[in-house]
């Protein structure tokens, strides 16, 4: 009897003096992750009917039928549960996309056939967005913003509508202030004219180009060391363009850096294993992109490390984002990427789903979902 009572003593010596050993280096390990977040803001309307307009009076409808969804998807109150799901998150980085700015103007047409840029801000996603934070006590701080496209048309009121899109990459103020992120280098651009989208208008009469780019920054991370950080927006309109500006961005973008780790995030325009042609006639798979940054290049997907087959849908809400629960989600497009990662990620969800996280007219926060992941870029 007093054997076995000695045997069990010394087992839960023996337990107590493992557990005393493991937990510190647990812990190590999970100071070097450093919590991210793609962010799609979406623009407020689908820009279809503009494209698809073959005269001048069915442009103008399309700009009040776009201009009428603008208001109706009330970014304004929008930003309020935006600025609420990612403070309960915290992320300490965050890569925006669609953070757009509409303006309004005389009606004169856009600077490229001759008239003059509409100059009145009527809404300003990216600062509205920043003011919402700090009133909900979770402030964040412009790392880098770059401009894409810069569309204006007229509307059947009697004004021109402008809008210009930004992506931007966001950090957490008090992780700034107390140290805990820097950055030793900033950069974005527009990819390569060659690889953007010219989308005619009015049957071929004119054009508006699509412009894409990217936003980066070097991180130097108190926890999780020094690692590059990009944010971009690939191609909607077209899944070769798509393709192109992936590689692009990997082969000799910012994210073709083999100095240091690097977390890639953004609205890729681009599902696992999809492999429909998006539009057509475009023969090229919608999922080449994604396919090809996490195979040819090498990237993980965060996603799939912290939850395997999980669908993680991020992608189909309607255009007034007023759906009456989540089955729209469809697909993702939406990513986590990391390349040169010491650890995978084993924390990854998505967010912008909860049903009591809307605005007081049922709007959801965007027509996408929100993804945050943790991860680990040293050792």
């Amino acid at each position: 009897m007093h054997s076995v009572r000695f045997r069990v003593r010394v087992l839960l010596c023996a337990a107590l003096l493992a557990a005393c050993v493991l937990a510190p280096t647990a812990q190590a390990a999970s100071t070097k992750s450093v919590k991210v977040m793609t962010r799609n803001l979406y623009l407020g309307a689908d820009l279809t009917p503009a494209i698809q307009a073959q005269t001048l009076p069915q442009l103008a409808a399309a700009g009040s039928q776009i201009w009428a969804t603008v208001q109706a998807t009330d970014f304004p109150a929008r930003a309020k549960v935006l600025a609420k799901e990612i403070a309960a998150e915290s992320p300490e980085l965050v890569g925006l996309q669609e953070a757009a700015i509409w303006r309004t103007g005389a009606p004169d047409g856009p600077p490229a056939l001759g008239g003059t840029a509409a100059p009145n801000v009527v809404y300003d996603y990216l600062q509205t967005l920043l003011d919402e934070l700090a009133a909900a006590g979770s402030p964040y701080v412009v790392v880098r913003k770059q401009q894409e496209a810069d569309i204006e048309g007229p509307t059947a009121q009697g004004f021109d509508i402008r809008l210009t899109q930004q992506d931007a990459i966001l950090a957490k103020k008090d992780k700034v202030d107390n140290g805990d992120i820097a950055w030793t280098a900033v950069g974005s651009a527009n990819y390569p004219s060659s690889i953007q989208l010219s989308l005619p208008l009015l049957g071929g009469v004119t054009s508006v180009e699509s412009t894409r780019g990217y936003v980066f920054a070097d991180i130097v991370h108190k926890k999780a060391g020094n690692f590059r950080f990009v944010d971009t927006h690939l191609e909607a309109f077209s899944s070769g363009r798509r393709a192109q500006q992936a590689a692009f961005l990997a082969t000799a973008g910012p994210a073709a850096t083999t100095a240091q780790p690097v977390v890639l995030v953004g609205d890729l325009n681009s599902a696992p294993g999809d492999l429909a042609p998006r539009p057509a006639p475009d023969t090229t798979p919608g999922g080449l992109a994604y396919a090809l940054l996490t195979g040819t290049f090498g990237y993980a997907d965060t996603w799939i490390q912290a939850n395997g087959s999980a669908p993680g849908f991020t992608s189909g809400f309607n255009e007034l984002v007023n759906d009456a629960d989540t089955s729209g989600l469809d697909t993702r497009i939406d990513h986590v990427l990391t390349r040169g990662a010491a650890e995978p990620s084993d924390k990854s969800l998505v967010t912008g789903t909860d049903p009591a996280n809307r605005t007081p007219a049922g709007l959801w926060p965007s027509d996408h979902a929100g993804v945050v992941a943790k991860v680990y870029p040293n050792p």
